[in-house]
């Protein structure tokens, strides 16, 4: 198993992993809650969306895409970024992992757990002090692995139909 920072050649692999994250997510989440439907509905280009999103953080120096791959299968990607936290707070700036994705088939093989130390040293590298993670309410089982990682909760966000 290799796993390795990703290159612009890479994108089209991590894109089609993303969809098959993002409908395997939705699917999970909307059993556990309805009411989660419509907040997870996709625009028609989400993909070229994603994938231009994706480039720009490949690109950037405030970005970090990496990459498992088993073989020539690409088998999981993390996109990790340096985003700016409200201005009100003395921590401006905060690492932040905004997805991490393993096909099912290699998962417990520690892959996602390698993908959070190469994040985190690179947020240390970089003289981020915080590191931050979402995870959906539904989603216990990441939940329970991000707290067995230090991530702890922080804030609820409640959202409503209108």
């Amino acid at each position: 198993m290799e796993i390795r920072k990703a290159n612009l050649k890479d994108a089209e692999e991590i894109t089609a992993l993303w969809k098959e994250f993002m409908e395997t997510h939705a699917k999970n989440i909307i059993k556990k809650n309805p009411e989660q439907k419509k907040t997870l509905e996709r625009k028609k280009n989400a993909d070229f969306l994603f994938k231009k999103f994706l480039i720009k953080n490949i690109r950037s120096r405030n970005g970090l895409v990496l990459v498992a791959a088993d073989g020539n299968k690409m088998v999981g990607y993390s996109l990790n970024f340096i985003k700016d936290n409200i201005p009100v707070f003395a921590v401006e700036k905060i690492g932040h992992i905004s997805d991490l994705y393993v096909a099912p088939e290699f998962r417990g093989k520690g892959i996602s757990s390698k993908f959070k130390d190469m994040a985190t040293d690179w947020f240390k590298k970089k003289g981020m002090t915080v590191a931050s993670i979402e995870v959906y309410n539904e989603n216990s089982y990441a939940h329970s692995i991000y707290n067995k990682w230090g991530f702890f909760d922080s804030h609820i966000e409640l959202k409503k139909m209108i």
